[in-house]
């Protein structure tokens, strides 16, 4: 019986020490990360609004990929050129329910997007649901990859 409690004792401490070591961060330094991402997510949607390709390219690391709600792949060039050229039009975005998970140095970024615009011409406003995965590069934060998936409209009874 007590070899089973000391068995016990030793998973549980193990599992706090792994959980805990989620982050290899100083005290304090996972919250500054936290604000930081949030920060950065609303920058992202802001230069997409204002059509700030500069300010893209460097949040958005040379292999990203976006997964669209209708599952096809983004490459960043591909994203960058549909920016610049006006096929793609924000008018306003709202960003909520903004999460920050780390491990080391990435970190998954979920949100709720509300955003108005265009997409050569058809519309894509609406909420959706999106997941970012962001790596530290030499001391900053940039995308990798993100999806996004549609969230449909409530039906009569008030389920999705």
């Amino acid at each position: 019986m007590l070899l089973l409690i000391t068995a016990v004792c030793l998973a549980f401490s193990l599992l706090h020490a792994q959980t805990n070591s989620q982050t290899n961060a100083a005290p304090g330094k996972p919250q500054k990360v936290e604000h930081e991402l949030q920060a950065l997510e609303q920058a992202w949607a802001d230069a997409v609004q204002h059509r700030d390709v500069a300010r893209i390219d460097q949040i958005q690391a040379e292999e990203y990929v976006f997964t669209d709600p209708a599952g096809r792949l983004w490459t960043k060039a591909r994203a960058l050129e549909t920016i610049k050229s006006g096929s793609l039009t924000i008018d306003s975005f709202e960003l909520s329910d903004v999460k920050v998970r780390l491990y080391d140095h990435t970190a998954v970024v979920t949100l709720r997007v509300v955003w108005n615009g265009q997409s050569n011409g058809v519309d894509i406003s609406g909420p959706q649901r999106m997941t970012d995965v962001f790596v530290e590069r030499d001391g900053r934060w940039q995308c990798v990859a993100s999806q996004a998936t549609r969230i449909p409209p409530r039906t009569a009874d008030g389920s999705n």
